[in-house]
């Protein structure tokens, strides 16, 4: 009688466990289930400017990033690979020497998902570059053409566009058309 007693309740928490397994399978993606620290690389694309005539791409650069409190921190912003775009390698030289870190956050919208993948509208502000001074030296404009896109498996990509940039004693804004594409997996 023991044996069948504990075999019944043997076979009912194994069918409990599997019942709850596959609810947490159905359950749609939350902003929960993005929250974490994520490695990866981006691609940059940059359009050819007066500063810059003939800029280069740059592939699969090494990114971190986090997702936290609703928003997308990048502490350590690729803002060298922006000026290198807009001035030129020579040019650039002088003013990457001065900068300091530079931070940026993107605030995650209201998001649509189901139990593979979430995705979501970004909120992006401009970005200030600051030097170690703490002089301001640029504001650029930012947009995210593509809504932010988390799979359940980990990978999260968006995509940010800059498009103007607002040197600091200038009168007037001028294009700045680049697109940087974030590809970077949830460390576990």
């Amino acid at each position: 009688m023991f044996r069948k007693t504990v075999l019944a309740a043997t076979l009912l928490s194994t069918l409990l466990f599997a019942a709850c397994s596959d609810d947490d399978d159905d359950r749609a993606l939350t902003l929960a289930d993005l929250t974490g620290s994520y490695s990866g690389t981006f691609d940059f694309t940059p359009s050819p400017s007066n500063l810059n005539p003939a800029p280069k791409p740059e592939t699969n650069v090494a990114i971190e990033l986090k997702v936290e409190n609703g928003k997308v921190v990048i502490p350590n912003f690729p803002a060298t690979t922006l000026i290198r775009a807009l001035l030129g390698e020579e040019m650039a030289g002088s003013v990457e020497a001065m900068l300091g870190t530079i931070a940026y956050e993107a605030t995650i919208g209201t998001p649509t998902a189901d139990n593979t993948a979430f995705t979501a509208p970004l909120t992006t502000p401009v970005l200030s570059i600051i030097l170690r001074s703490g002089e301001e030296l640029a504001k650029i404009q930012i947009e995210s053409p593509n809504a932010l896109r988390y799979e359940k498996s980990g990978a999260l990509t968006f995509t940010l566009k800059t498009t103007q940039l607002q040197m600091s004693g200038a009168a007037t804004p001028v294009p700045l058309v680049n697109e940087l594409k974030f590809k970077v997996t949830k460390k576990k």
